[in-house]
């Protein structure tokens, strides 16, 4: 499953507005995974899979590690001063705040609530701890 660099941003720099849904046609077949914006953005794509996961714990580790992936790599790239990225969205090359990206601790609780609930809605779950 690719993702590109923009796809990527977008999803580290909106970490408020993300659903996160893990689902299966029929009892029995493959877990697929989806990524979304939430209400701010209607809804819109994100990243979207094929059914490949044969247990919903498998699925939950496939986002746990892209998730993680998309922060390490768009953390670099927020601290680059020659991306493109950077040159935008950081220009006073300053620390990337973590309460304004996808952090460590939002990842965490976006695996819980899959474990959960299979669906996970960033906007939700921020909206309750203010």
């Amino acid at each position: 499953m690719g993702i590109s660099r923009l796809v990527a941003m977008e999803i580290f720099t909106n970490p408020a507005d993300l659903d996160i849904t893990i689902g299966q046609a029929r009892e029995g077949d493959k877990f697929a995974i989806g990524i979304f914006r939430g209400p701010g953005h209607r809804g819109k794509p994100l990243l979207t899979s094929q059914p490949f996961a044969v247990t919903a714990e498998e699925a939950v580790e496939s986002i746990r590690e892209l998730l993680e992936g998309i922060r390490q790599v768009m953390t670099k790239e927020f601290e680059d001063d020659a991306s493109v990225f950077s040159r935008y969205l950081n220009p006073d090359h300053r620390t990337v705040d973590e309460s304004k990206v996808l952090s460590a601790e939002l990842i965490a609780r976006i695996v819980e609530k899959l474990k959960q609930d299979r669906s996970a809605s960033t906007y939700a779950m921020l909206a309750q701890t203010g």
